[in-house]
C-alpha cells in the first residue's frame, strides 16, 4: 500500500451517466474513480457512521434556539 496523502481537495461530477469521484493529494497527485449510484450512497453511510450522528441533538439544540426567539 502507498504512503497515506494528505487531501487537498475532493471533485464530483457526472459524466456519460457515470457518477466520478476524483480525491487530489497536496502534492497535485490526482485520484479518479467511477461509481454507482448505490456506492455514493454507500460512501455518504460510511461518512455518516465515522462522523457520529450528532442530527437529533442538534435539531433538538435548534428547537430550543427557535422557541426561545419568539
Amino acid at each position: 500500500m502507498k504512503s497515506l496523502k494528505k487531501l487537498a481537495r475532493v471533485l464530483t461530477e457526472e459524466l456519460h451517466g457515470e457518477f466520478c469521484l476524483t480525491l487530489e493529494a497536496e502534492d497535485g497527485e490526482a485520484f479518479g474513480i467511477r461509481m454507482t449510484e448505490k456506492q455514493i450512497e454507500d460512501l455518504i453511510q460510511e461518512l455518516d457512521d465515522l462522523l457520529g450522528d450528532d442530527t437529533d441533538e442538534e435539531d433538538a439544540a435548534t428547537e430550543r434556539k427557535e422557541m426561545g426567539d419568539e
